[in-house]
């Protein structure tokens, strides 16, 4: 028992942080439904009226101020504003956070995004600014939060455990998929802002618990236990600094590679889609298809849940065969992966351009669970391109990947201001967000490789001998942080 006791204990906590950190990233998806009606001008008719985003009316709020008048760009800035602050964030603590100590990184950020989120509800009402600079420095936490916890996993793991510790990454999609029910359950007792009240007092909970039980390797930790020191000492021995990594990276001959570009790309369509759902599914459902915004969100919650059943059993399947030296080995099977995860979901829903229904739950929901065969997709094709450099590279490529979130928040809100929020319009929305991932899927499939790349054991600056001649460096350094899109 010695030997699992405290780092289950550390993976257990890395688990409840990614859960937290996505169900604040997304709250605001379901909770602005709820929060906000929109002004429509009808040009024709001469006259403004406006649209009520709630399906149903709610008498508890009838004497509160609880209502705001945003139009759809206004809306398309505050869902953007958090991948803003973690698009800026991420890169810098992904290198500096192993020198200020990942630990205490990990406990203030997720302090002060619990508290910018319990203050998000009087900035709604004080500023419209304000609210927006609050999901900026939101999603500046998170990019701070996530790399460090990935460095402090790196030490407590030991590289023969690493594929039994994989679950604390499913936090990541258990907080995506709970984000929805746990909103709508509030929406069906409370207001809106008492959602936001018990995300952050959760967040601000979870972190002064993790300042309290995690420290940054074993060594540090004051009730580990002799036996289970001594067994993570010999197995994990020395773990490089991921900016030394990146430093030793040969950055030149990596951004003029094709299939690290194609790799970019394959993940940048696979985060569009998924990205697309989360923001603006709760409010496509509410407004085009007339839902009530408790099943909205369950719809939204619903592909999500399936991903993390369906993924689950792929990866499983997929490590099981890899392992099987015995069965006959299939040539370029990621590719296969690839088709399922991105050419046939991005295809199902490009069709519905054919077609004069809506892309309606059903099929949104069988094109979010086949992405499901992608799920650690991008992770594994970073280690087959380079073993050494694997985690520099999926940095940027998840950096890039990011700034779908932004693209799709800003487009669509445009799009719906400038040719309002009619069907046909949502329409070919989502029909260009599932030609997005179709591409991306087929730009890989001609471009992308699986195969070890020449630059993976070129290093751009001479071997320091006191280091890398001395020390024996443990693949753990190797372990990666992984996005909701890839848990």
């Amino acid at each position: 028992m010695y030997k699992i006791r405290i780092r289950v204990m550390v993976g257990i906590m890395i688990f409840l942080g990614y859960f937290l950190v996505y169900v604040v990233r997304y709250n605001l998806s379901v909770h602005i439904v709820d929060m906000v009606k929109i002004k429509k001008r009808i040009d024709s008719e001469n006259f403004t009226y406006t649209y009520n985003l709630r399906a149903q009316p709610d008498i508890r709020a009838r004497n509160l101020i609880d209502v705001i008048y945003w139009d759809e760009m206004k809306i398309a800035l505050l869902l953007s504003a958090y991948h803003i602050g973690y698009c800026i964030c991420f890169p810098i603590f992904h290198n500096i956070g192993d020198r200020l100590g990942p630990t205490w990184i990990v406990g203030i950020a997720g302090i002060s995004s619990g508290v910018f989120n319990c203050l998000t509800p009087a900035s709604v009402y004080f500023n419209y600014w304000l609210l927006f600079i609050v999901r900026i420095l939101n999603g500046f936490c998170a990019g701070a939060m996530q790399p460090s916890m990935v460095q402090v996993l790196r030490h407590w793991v030991p590289p023969i455990e690493r594929n039994h510790f994989m679950w604390a990454y499913c936090g990541i999609t258990m907080g995506t998929c709970s984000t929805f029910l746990i909103c709508a359950a509030v929406h069906l007792y409370s207001r809106w802002a008492v959602g936001f009240y018990v995300c952050g007092a959760l967040q601000v909970a979870w972190a002064a618990a993790w300042i309290g039980v995690v420290t940054d390797c074993p060594a540090k930790h004051s009730f580990i236990s002799k036996a289970e020191l001594t067994y993570l000492t010999n197995t994990i021995g020395t773990v490089f600094t991921i900016k030394l990594t990146n430093s030793q990276a040969p950055w030149k001959l990596i951004l003029r590679s094709v299939p690290f570009w194609a790799l970019c790309g394959l993940n940048f369509g696979y985060a569009w889609m998924i990205i697309s759902l989360c923001l603006h599914g709760p409010l496509y459902y509410t407004m085009i298809l007339h839902y009530s915004i408790y099943n909205a969100s369950a719809l939204t919650a619903l592909p999500f849940f399936l991903r993390l059943v369906l993924g689950t059993i792929v990866i499983q399947t997929f490590h099981s065969y890899k392992q099987n030296t015995t069965m006959k080995r299939i040539t370029h099977i990621r590719k296969y992966f690839i088709i399922v995860s991105h050419v046939i979901p991005g295809f199902l829903v490009l069709s519905m351009w054919t077609v004069a229904s809506l892309p309606g739950p059903i099929i949104l929901t069988m094109a979010i669970s086949l992405t499901a065969a992608g799920m650690d997709l991008t992770l594994d094709i970073c280690y087959e391109l380079t073993q050494m450099y694997a985690n520099s590279i999926n940095t940027v490529i998840k950096i890039i990947g990011h700034t779908a979130g932004i693209i799709v928040s800003l487009g669509v809100g445009h799009v719906t201001k400038k040719y309002e929020d009619a069907p046909r319009v949502w329409k070919n929305i989502w029909c260009f967000h599932g030609l997005v991932l179709c591409l991306s899927g087929i730009i890989f499939l001609i471009w992308g490789e699986t195969c070890t790349q020449p630059w993976n054991n070129i290093r751009s600056r001479p071997q320091r001998k006191n280091i890398f001649i001395k020390q024996k460096a443990s693949i753990m350094s190797n372990i990666t942080e992984t996005e909701e899109n890839e848990s």
